[in-house]
């Protein structure tokens, strides 16, 4: 029986697995608690002797890693074609003080936890259907965190590299990774725990796709942002040299990262239950799509797109009360963002109207140019400031 988000959330970020660090016996149990959800949840083997293990050796400091790969079957005549779903399993192992160990429970058991819920409701739904669609590939990848992050050292990369054949399968790769914890440790409104943002439409055509789902699940907000703002990394770095289109989901990074308090207690549960079932409403919707939603736009901008979403963010800023709590981020940012004669304007409504500004201008000659889009990357930091 597959258990819920908030119990795998729990084990993965318990004693039992000891921070899920590649190599170690806390790695492996975290594995065979990850495989036995994945069977409950109506996942197949990747491996044909029915096995979900993916294994590597020859990590820098002499030990091996292991990525965890199952599948949905696809049908018809998209049944070779591959959407792949990812969420790093491992973590950074063991601590010296306190807990003597990191949980890792945002970082990323809660990302886990919501991808084989998604995994359980579709593979449920598509058992019903007789449609064509694509098949869907399960992955948790391994090494991914220091001191293998975004280095050939990581499982994403070992992956790429002993399965070229079925990397050129894959018409989508979707990346999730802290995704639910709350925002501001309490002092942020409930307005703003329910976003989440996602990252790289623009290098494809699902933009329009993923606008009509704005509001597709209540109490979640997703917002679109573009890469050149919040770059992916991780597991998607491997996956780059290939030109996939990609989706990278987060919430972002928040003060308790890879410290020993990213624990299981601390989560947004709802927000997470959410999440996987907005995945698995995309993934429904992403099966049997156009081909052409996947061609990959190596230039591909929205700035439309990321302005809207930061329109909308501060927005949520109105009242007087949070204006006043944190005239100090403004400040902050202010002080870091001149640049020649470009200045960031730091007071709320100034920063409103730039961004109305921008929005007519993309509406009507449909970019903006460097400088302006420059700016989106400072708001973005105000954003984070404010919101952890």
């Amino acid at each position: 029986m597959l258990d819920p988000i908030i119990d795998i959330v729990h084990y993965l970020a318990s004693r039992a697995c000891s921070g899920r660090r590649t190599g170690t016996p806390g790695s492996e149990a975290a594995r065979t608690y990850i495989i036995d959800n994945m069977i409950s949840a109506g996942v197949h083997p990747f491996n044909s002797d029915g096995s979900f293990i993916h294994s590597f050796k020859d990590l820098p400091e002499g030990e091996s890693g292991a990525n965890i790969i199952g599948f949905i079957p696809g049908k018809g005549a998209l049944a070779e074609r591959i959407i792949l779903v990812d969420a790093h399993y491992d973590h950074l192992g063991k601590y010296k003080t306190g807990l003597r160990y990191y949980p890792g429970a945002d970082d990323n058991a809660a990302a886990i936890a919501a991808v084989i819920h998604a995994a359980a409701t579709l593979s449920e739904s598509l058992q019903e259907n007789s449609y064509a669609h694509r098949s869907i590939m399960i992955s948790c990848f391994d090494a991914e965190e220091p001191p293998y992050f975004n280095s050939e050292h990581m499982g994403a990369a070992h992956f790429c590299k002993d399965f070229p054949d079925i990397v050129e399968r894959i018409d989508l790769a979707i990346i999730l990774d802290l995704l639910a914890h709350r925002m501001g440790e309490g002092r942020i409104p409930e307005k703003f725990q329910e976003i989440f943002f996602v990252i790289g439409a623009e290098k494809s055509g699902l933009g329009p796709l993923l606008d009509d789902m704005a509001h597709a699940v209540p109490n979640l907000s997703p917002m679109r942002i573009g890469a050149h703002a919040i770059p992916p990394s991780g597991d998607y770095v491997p996956l780059q040299e290939y030109d996939l289109p990609y989706l990278f989901m987060t919430a972002g990074k928040f003060n308790d990262y890879h410290t020993c308090y990213d624990t299981a207690e601390k989560l947004d549960y709802p927000k997470l239950k959410n999440i996987s079932n907005y995945l698995a409403y995309l993934l429904s919707l992403l099966v049997s799509a156009d081909p052409e939603l996947f061609e990959y736009r190596r230039l591909g901008e929205d700035d439309l797109a990321s302005l809207l979403t930061m329109q909308d963010i501060f927005s949520r800023m109105d009242d007087d009360e949070l204006r006043s709590k944190n005239q100090n981020v403004f400040e902050f940012v202010q002080k870091r963002i001149i640049r020649g004669d470009i200045e960031m304007p730091s007071k709320l409504e100034n920063i409103k109207d730039f961004l109305q500004r921008g929005i007519e201008k993309c509406r009507n000659h449909g970019a903006l140019d460097h400088n302006e889009r420059s700016r989106i990357n400072y708001l973005i930091e105000v954003v984070s400031r404010y919101m952890h």
